[in-house]
């Protein structure tokens, strides 16, 4: 121990510096690492940096968020599928079609948001993911409509 405080002594004699900080303690276990005290400001900005935001606090405007964008992707679909059904939109078979067809569009709806969620909390904080999402989902699911729509389009398809 007294060879250890020699050797620091000796190259802050000769200005060099050591790579470690000041404050080293050793224990009587002469074959255990020696642990170094850090500064409380280093361990601080640390311990700051390596927290991630707690789920609630992203999930909340998250949800808010695609909510607004809901509206906008039911005015697409109703549209779209308005157009599509015309006149048959009044037959029962239709309107089953039409009902399931929504049911299934909104749960898969879902997915964006908590895939966003998940994005978000793995550190990734950029709002073209929520854009990419939304636009992509919306187009997948017109493609759908369309495609079960066209029992419909097409004559004597039954």
């Amino acid at each position: 121990m007294v060879a250890v405080h020699a050797v620091v002594e000796s190259l802050a004699a000769a200005r060099i510096s050591l790579p470690f900080p000041d404050e080293v303690h050793m224990t009587e276990n002469p074959y255990s690492t020696p642990s170094l005290d850090a500064p409380s400001a280093i361990t601080d900005s640390l311990a700051a940096s390596t927290t991630s935001p707690s789920l609630a606090s992203i999930a909340k405007p998250t949800f808010l968020a695609w909510e607004r964008l809901r509206i906008i992707f039911v005015g697409v679909l109703g549209l779209l599928t308005l157009i599509l059904a015309g006149p048959n939109l009044l037959n029962l078979r239709t309107l089953v079609l039409v009902a399931e067809g929504a049911i299934v569009s909104n749960v898969c709806f879902f997915a964006g948001p908590i895939v966003e969620i998940y994005v978000r909390w793995l550190g990734y904080d950029r709002n073209w993911v929520r854009w990419f999402l939304f636009v992509g989902g919306t187009m997948l699911t017109a493609m759908l409509a369309v495609v079960t729509m066209s029992t419909m389009l097409l004559p004597d398809q039954d």
